[in-house]
């Protein structure tokens, strides 16, 4: 990589030169591991304790308890309406804003033992129920992580998967 002058050309950097250099980028752009945007765990910012009852639920039991629901809703859809797509949808988000509703938890998320609440710890609203499922459902929401390991759905929702 070629490195750039001390004095700054008139008619813009030479070729084979950087626009920008990762040292300069690196005063404004946190990327992932920075310590600044970090707790000390995932969930610390948000109180949480660090491990056991409700602390934050860790990916991977999240992602389990998202595949059991996904196939309980397929089986039910494929013995009720033939194993049609939007059925399979419909009842993956029936699912949920009926169990995180009443029971703050839904089948899959019972046999990982994990739970959805509002920050801070009480139950979730029916609004916020019905926001999570909705941008659940639509899959990219749960791509964009935060630092804490929540997914867009529950930050938008205000809410928190945690450990029962």
């Amino acid at each position: 990589m070629a490195h750039r002058s001390e004095s700054p050309r008139p008619d813009g950097p030479r070729r084979g030169e950087p626009l920008i250099t990762r040292r300069e980028m690196a005063g404004w752009v946190d990327g992932p591991g920075s310590s600044i945007s970090r707790g000390r765990w995932p969930g610390d910012r948000l109180g949480l304790p660090e491990s056991g009852s409700t602390s934050l639920a860790r990916p991977m039991r999240r992602v389990g308890a998202l595949f059991l629901d996904w196939f309980l809703a397929y089986g039910l859809a494929a013995w009720l309406f033939g194993g049609h797509p939007m059925a399979v949808l419909a009842l993956f988000a029936a699912m949920h804003v009926i169990g995180l509703s009443l029971l703050a938890t839904t089948v899959g998320k019972a046999i990982a033992r994990t739970q959805v609440v509002q920050v801070g710890g009480a139950s979730a609203s029916f609004g916020s129920v019905l926001l999570r499922t909705g941008l659940l459902v639509l899959v990219v929401p749960l791509m964009i992580v935060d630092p804490d390991g929540r997914s867009l759905h529950d930050k938008a929702a205000g809410t928190v998967e945690i450990v029962m």
